[in-house]
């Protein structure tokens, strides 16, 4: 469990590695207002919608060699949960914290890569954790750009953009596995 939440909350961040939400978290390091509104949206969503495509997955979806389908299913499902979760936000808190994108492939990672129900309930809190925890460093590289007043060069926007991909390419850089002898044959 603990090696779970190393791997996807820390080092091998969806943000970083898979490169999902990195558009919606640059926008929420502007406004960051609502933001432990939208991680707990995110979590309630993420967590029940892979829960119910994995059993759908494993009990339906396998025994009738449809697995093609699930992320078609995965679609409806989340659209329904979202939907519900959106609409008890908006009545409790008056505002709106309506998300797709990330949560969407977050629960299409967990459920793609994991073994068993728990770790892919697991998995998917984790990839939405991750996603909400590299939003402070984007605010402070955002931040930096400001101060450095590069004049209008360069966008404040596409800076960040760069900054994020020297990022990427500094914790991927240890990935060797192309250098095993097996890939070349």
């Amino acid at each position: 469990m603990l090696n779970n939440m190393a791997y996807y909350c820390l080092y091998t961040s969806v943000v970083l590695v898979y490169g999902i939400g990195i558009n919606r978290a640059t926008v929420l390091c502007v406004n960051s207002r609502h933001l432990v509104l939208y991680a707990i949206k995110m979590l309630l969503s993420v967590s029940a919608t892979a829960t119910l495509v994995y059993l759908i997955a494993v009990h339906l979806l396998i025994p009738v060699r449809l697995l093609e389908l699930f992320p078609f299913v995965a679609v409806l499902i989340f659209a329904v949960i979202a939907m519900f979760i959106e609409s008890i936000v908006r009545i409790t808190a008056r505002t709106n914290a309506s998300e797709f994108g990330v949560s969407m492939l977050c629960i299409l990672l967990s459920v793609n890569e994991s073994t068993s129900l728990g770790e892919c309930v697991v998995n998917a809190c984790l990839c939405a954790l991750s996603f909400f925890c590299f939003i402070p460093f984007l605010y402070a590289i955002r931040k930096r750009v400001e101060i450095s007043g590069t004049g209008k060069q360069f966008e404040n926007l596409s800076l960040i953009f760069i900054s994020v991909a020297l990022i990427m390419i500094a914790m991927l850089v240890w990935n060797v596995s192309w250098l095993n002898p097996g890939v070349f044959q």
